[in-house]
């Protein structure tokens, strides 16, 4: 059978990077090949177990053949919480990172001078003040937000809003349990990254806190647990960018959940449809603002997360508009207009837009038909 030769520069770097042993590497993956070895000095390998460590690396072949270690992206900041212990990044979280980490270089060579746009913050800034100058930026009227047709309408609209400020907002299905979201940020170019099994309605308070992630320079991985001081205030400011003080107050009747838990909770959901935004920013909205007490939020919210966790599948949709949104429509429009410039041709593209060449046609003629 035919040999590679994996480098041995590459495969010790490809485990030091995913926080893997050469053990590890033995009680998942079945070859012929010896994992110790690989690390210390370049062998020749049937290519058959090439093909076999590739997958489990989740990297194309020839990857493994490179004469130089892997420079893995930097996560960032790790906002999530687990009883302050650290969690070593999943095998899916290290391609996700790379994949925008990936976006932002290409963007920072072909689309210069298109950087993003943020308000300006000062040390100590208050939530409720960082909250009102990111609305006014982001510029969605309370009018806007309460006429959306539906929750993927509200996330278009929303979507569009941060697209405005030359900030990338990619939806891509985030396998690793431990996040709800990340954000990065290569020189004057950052992209959101939000995950395609969360509710169009999470996916928008997930958008509005990376966003505040990107305005304070802390951009990483988050869970949006309220144990970490970073992540409570950027929940706090997506919460009242979404629901300003003026738009509750025209909006909550007096002792809408003063009732039984059932009233309470119907009156939360039909505040959440009406008002296009997600129950647990709701909830912690109105938690923020004096309306509910904090009992009452601990009460209401065990309940929500318990009623999110047994909540139905909901069914996927056709091929390109989720291929579309995985670099989101501002970075794809970038990447055609580089096509009519000239600086990139149609293969290149295809490859930075994560579509197959012949695809190209008809992922171009979906993306013009969405504007």
């Amino acid at each position: 059978m035919a040999t590679v030769r994996i480098s041995a520069a590459r495969f010790g770097s490809l485990l030091a990077n995913r926080n893997m042993t050469p053990a590890d590497v033995v009680e998942r993956v079945q070859t012929a090949v010896d994992p110790d070895s690989l690390v210390n000095a370049d062998l020749d390998v049937d290519f058959a177990d090439v093909l076999a460590l590739a997958k489990f690396l989740k990297r194309p072949w020839p990857y493994l053949l490179i004469d130089e270690a892997e420079q893995y992206a930097a996560a960032g900041s790790d906002n999530r919480t687990f009883e302050n212990q650290k969690v070593a990044l999943s095998l899916n979280l290290l391609a996700e990172l790379q994949a925008a980490e990936l976006m932002l270089e290409a963007a920072e060579e072909l689309f210069p001078g298109s950087g993003y746009t943020v308000p300006v913050t000062i040390a100590d800034m208050p939530a409720s003040r960082l909250a009102a100058e990111t609305r006014e930026l982001l510029a969605v009227s309370f009018e806007s937000q309460i006429a959306a047709k539906d929750e993927s309408a509200a996330l278009r609209m929303w979507v569009t809003a941060i697209h405005g400020q030359g900030v990338y907002v990619a939806q891509r299905r985030l396998r690793d349990t431990t996040i709800r979201a990340f954000s990065k940020v290569l020189g004057d170019q950052a992209v959101i990254v939000v995950d395609t099994g969360d509710t169009a309605y999470a996916r928008i308070f997930s958008a509005l806190h990376e966003y505040c992630h990107v305005t304070l320079r802390s951009t990483g991985i988050c869970d949006f647990d309220d144990h970490s001081t970073i992540e409570q205030y950027c929940n706090a400011v997506a919460a009242e960018v979404l629901l300003p003080g003026d738009l509750l107050d025209t909006t909550v009747v007096a002792n809408a959940f003063a009732g039984d838990d059932d009233s309470a909770d119907e009156a939360l959901k039909r505040l959440s449809r009406h008002l296009h935004v997600s129950q647990a920013a709701l909830l912690i909205r109105l938690r923020d603002y004096g309306t509910l007490s904090q009992q009452q939020y601990d009460a209401m919210e065990l309940r929500r997360s318990s009623r999110r966790s047994g909540g139905k599948k909901r069914k996927g949709g056709t091929y390109y508009p989720p291929v579309i949104n995985k670099v989101g429509r501002l970075y794809a429009h970038r990447v055609v207009d580089s096509i009519n410039d000239g600086a990139i041709d149609r293969q290149d593209a295809s490859v930075l837009l994560g579509v197959g060449e012949h695809l190209m046609p008809t992922y171009l003629a979906k993306l013009a038909k969405g504007d």
